[in-house]
């Protein structure tokens, strides 16, 4: 079936291509002396991306991005020059795609309130403006390296683009709390509970016996979900779902590491566990 966007995305576009050129130009270092304090006093965490290295953690915050070093637990940041409000954040290939808002401090080049879709090759440290600049806020952002598919969401919409956002169309009307690409389809949580799309986005169907779902992260095929009372939950082969620890109190991200680890943030900072929520320890010492 081919689909068509609508009179108001296609103005959405329109008005996007016009600014879709604007480069943020970080050439400072990140500023010394940062603390895990740093991720809580004034600020809290939104998103949890592994670098491409796998060596440390790249942590969306509403003051900017910064790393995690994960053997040390050293932090450096706001990383780059530019401090930005990043909602939505995903790793796509090699690079980063983001969203949110302009910062409050700092020089800001991109159009606010909302930032789009914005994009890093750099781990952060500069930030190029892709499409929907001043309009969309993608809290739920995410990558489909099978399809080559960046989908959000955006004012009760799912939103899909195919050229990794120069152009949109209109997926599934829905609100969800999260969105994730998964060998088993794209993942949603919503209010509904978790449902799952086999065509990037375009229809959902309820996943029958899951657990009600709030947060969703994954690593090569294995996918980690937190439910509304805090049990962690992992995911096999069928979307099967096995309930494994529980969360040390309410979090706002997560994320599995390939060596197995999983890492938590909570309104406290960053904790990490090694026995799928068993016991769990201090990322940052």
């Amino acid at each position: 079936m081919q689909l068509h966007r609508s009179p108001r995305l296609r103005r959405i576009a329109a008005t996007s291509a016009l600014s879709a050129t604007i480069l943020l130009a970080a050439t400072a270092c990140a500023p010394a002396g940062a603390t895990a304090e740093s991720l809580t006093t004034d600020n809290h965490i939104h998103k949890l991306v592994p670098s491409h290295d796998g060596q440390s953690l790249l942590v969306g915050t509403h003051n900017g991005l910064f790393s995690v070093n994960l053997a040390s637990g050293d932090v450096e940041g706001p990383v780059g020059e530019h401090v930005i409000d990043l909602m939505g954040l995903s790793r796509a290939d090699d690079g980063l795609l983001a969203s949110g808002h302009p910062g409050t401090s700092g020089v800001q080049h991109l159009e606010g309130p909302n930032l789009g879709l914005i994009q890093s090759s750099d781990s952060g440290e500069t930030w190029e403006a892709v499409s929907l600049e001043g309009v969309a806020d993608f809290h739920a952002l995410t990558y489909d390296s099978a399809a080559d598919a960046v989908v959000g969401a955006h004012a009760g919409q799912i939103l899909i683009s195919e050229d990794m956002g120069a152009s949109w169309r209109e997926g599934a009307a829905a609100d969800p709390y999260d969105l994730l690409a998964t060998s088993e389809g794209l993942l949603m949580t919503s209010f509904a509970g978790l449902s799952v799309s086999t065509d990037t986005g375009e229809s959902f169907q309820p996943v029958e016996g899951a657990p009600s779902l709030a947060l969703l992260a994954n690593a090569e095929d294995t996918v980690i979900g937190v439910d509304l009372n805090g049990t962690l939950w992992r995911s096999g082969p069928g979307l099967q779902w096995t309930p494994e620890g529980t969360t040390p109190g309410q979090i706002h991200a997560l994320t599995p590491l390939p060596n197995g680890e999983v890492i938590v943030a909570t309104e406290s900072g960053l904790q990490r566990t090694s026995d799928l929520g068993q016991t769990w320890q201090p990322l940052i010492p």
